[in-house]
């Protein structure tokens, strides 16, 4: 779908009153970017602007402070699990505190997420009724999947968007 296509789509979506409001737009990298750009432009069917996207890479790493951060850096490589469980800790903080401020939020640059293995069910569980949130994902759909990073990863460590985290008719593929 083009540009236009998405933002219609999203539109409409948002405008319903309850039901799971997370959705997902996926592309490469230069293709998210100017859609998060035009869509920072656009209003919703309500008049409210859409939210320019929030890096949650950013977001992970203000959370955390930076004394915690590089005593964290300087053991990850021999205890790797408190280092995941920390960015979880600081991902649902800011999370919910972009939730606490804008009923929509966008979301994109989630790399962390991935390379840590993070559990996404919070995206699903915080995105209801009046809490809306919309993922950029480099991704693209293959034979039923959504495989992330696709330009960078090959073969069988090719990383995939859980299929039950966000339904398919709340995902749009830019083309």
């Amino acid at each position: 779908m083009n540009t236009a296509d998405v933002i219609e789509a999203l539109r409409v979506k948002l405008s319903t009153a309850g039901g799971r409001h997370l959705y997902g737009v996926l592309g490469t990298y230069p293709k998210l970017e100017a859609f998060g750009r035009e869509l920072a432009r656009t209003k919703t069917r309500e008049g409210v602007p859409f939210p320019a996207p929030l890096s949650v890479n950013r977001g992970i790493l203000d959370a955390i402070p930076d004394e915690e951060f590089r005593r964290l850096v300087e053991d990850e490589a021999k205890r790797p699990e408190p280092t995941a469980a920390h960015v979880a800790q600081a991902f649902e903080r800011f999370l919910r505190a972009a939730l606490k401020e804008h009923l929509l939020v966008v979301l994109a640059n989630m790399e962390v997420l991935f390379a840590y293995h993070m559990e996404l069910n919070l995206l699903r569980t915080l995105a209801t009724d009046e809490q809306r949130l919309v993922l950029l994902l480099p991704a693209r759909r293959e034979a039923g999947r959504v495989l992330l990073y696709p330009d960078t990863v090959t073969g069988e460590t090719q990383a995939g968007l859980p299929s039950n985290l966000i339904a398919s008719d709340h995902l749009w593929e830019l083309t």
